[in-house]
């Protein structure tokens, strides 16, 4: 199989860091090889190689803040343009007004019957249906683990494992950049100085809104609504409060009354109707949801044979969040072999 690769940030680099130190066994489990061929970032540059990218060199180039670019491809090309490639990992800035540019480029791939794997949450909150109708009607897959919990398997968990078994309500922790944010106030730190330091250890961008306002976290509720309830809800229907208003006399009042402040997001059955709500509630540190501290995710569900489960994982890390996209690709192997 032949991966084209758009956009090469923390998600992408990391993946590539697993494909190469996993690809003999991938060539043994799954008897064939697995070669990146194509790759572009609008700001490190594109490479291409149709016998497959030498990944070593690559990533040498990429740790070094080196521009990548080899004249081995044009700048206009289109990753899903080229031939060799069978399979896209798209993992570009999140847009949640229109989903592009990663909406067009998913849309493109899957019409050229690429199968495609991405990490971008606009494209699939907001084109849901429609991107999924395409890859059917195209006869190949579309996967996005990523999306919701980074790599920790909440998608395949709830198709495979609870299968059968009928999901009343889901909560959880969603955005590990106002998790950390919400615990280092907890510590003692304003909102002001807790952005600036998840911001210097990587887990903020620059521009924080869509973590701080709930952004994130209320596309994350779309894509389950979608996933898990068949339900387009779409974003504007789903009541959205971020952390940006919260004070650190709020978050020392909740720890006297033995709360911790958290940003929950929740999908709840309401008879034939689906309430989806982000909002930061004080919960008791007898909740489970109040002692996920950090960069951590956390989603809880509810379900009517099993009653409570709890999946918790990393919301960021080069390998924890390139591990999403991995586990993507080798889920379309796997297919591929039915």
């Amino acid at each position: 199989m032949n991966i084209g690769i758009i956009g090469l940030g923390t998600v992408t680099q990391g993946f590539i860091e697993i494909l190469q130190e996993k690809n003999i066994w991938l060539q043994e489990k799954y008897e064939q090889k697995i070669k990146v061929v194509v790759v572009k970032d609008i700001q490190k540059g594109n490479m291409y190689n149709p016998n497959g990218i030498d990944l070593k060199k690559l990533l040498e180039k990429l740790n070094n803040k080196e521009l990548i670019t080899d004249a081995s491809i044009s700048e206009d090309t289109e990753v899903s343009s080229v031939e060799e490639v069978d399979l896209i990992v798209e993992a570009t800035y999140s847009d949640y007004t229109t989903g592009d540019p990663a909406y067009t480029f998913i849309k493109k791939a899957l019409s050229r019957g690429k199968h495609v794997v991405t990490t971008n949450k606009g494209p699939i909150a907001l084109h849901f249906n429609e991107l999924n109708k395409l890859a059917k009607e195209s006869n190949v897959f579309l996967q996005y683990e990523g999306t919701v919990l980074s790599g920790t398997p909440t998608f395949s968990l709830i198709e495979e494992c609870l299968a059968g078994d009928e999901i009343l309500k889901i909560r959880g922790i969603l955005n590990g950049t106002s998790n950390y944010i919400l615990s280092k106030m907890s510590e003692g730190d304003s909102f002001d100085s807790a952005l600036r330091t998840a911001q210097d250890k990587g887990y903020a961008e620059a521009d924080p809104t869509n973590d701080v306002k709930g952004y994130d976290a209320r596309g994350k509720i779309a894509i389950l609504s979608h996933k898990v309830f068949g339900v387009d809800l779409g974003l504007d229907s789903i009541l959205t409060k971020g952390i940006d208003s919260i004070s650190i006399e709020e978050v020392n009042a909740a720890k006297k009354a033995g709360k911790n402040i958290r940003l929950v997001g929740s999908l709840e059955k309401k008879g034939d109707f689906l309430e989806g709500k982000v909002a930061p509630e004080p919960l008791s540190t007898t909740d489970a949801l109040s002692n996920i501290d950090g960069v951590t995710n956390a989603i809880e569900i509810t379900t009517k044979y099993l009653g409570k489960l709890m999946i918790t994982g990393p919301g960021a890390g080069k390998l924890e969040t390139g591990y999403s996209v991995f586990s993507d690709v080798l889920s379309i192997l796997k297919k591929e072999k039915l």
